[in-house]
């Protein structure tokens, strides 16, 4: 009985992470913004700033990059970027994804930066 229980819940484990990995792979990118939203809400007060402690700040440097590379990216491409990084400062910035994350737990970070952008720094 207990083998089988154990066989379960490796079973259970394998199943979970393939389909967690196959969702990621659907992002098509790596890093923070392909975590759900439960790792800002386990790790970031709301009101109390990126700065909180490591996890918040590695989430906030990845999203920083990630819209600045977004950025770079369209002005290659398009000659210009459809979003202006300082048009909310980054306090700013960092509370409306924790909002969002509130609100959306089982969404991807990237749903709240793309969230971010198309609210808060659209041009």
């Amino acid at each position: 009985m207990a083998r089988r229980s154990v066989f379960c819940a490796a079973l259970l484990i394998i199943i979970l992470a393939a389909s967690s990995r196959r969702a990621v792979a659907e992002l098509a990118f790596a890093g923070a913004g392909a975590s759900q939203c439960d790792l800002i809400n386990s790790n970031a007060g709301p009101g109390r700033g990126s700065d909180q402690n490591d996890v918040t700040r590695y989430v906030f440097n990845w999203v920083q990059g990630y819209m600045s590379g977004f950025n770079g990216y369209s002005l290659m491409i398009s000659k210009g970027s459809p979003f202006d990084l300082g048009a909310a400062s980054p306090e700013a910035q960092w509370e409306y994804i924790v909002s969002y994350c509130r609100s959306h737990p089982h969404d991807f970070i990237v749903k709240a930066i793309q969230d971010v952008q198309l609210k808060l720094l659209k041009k």
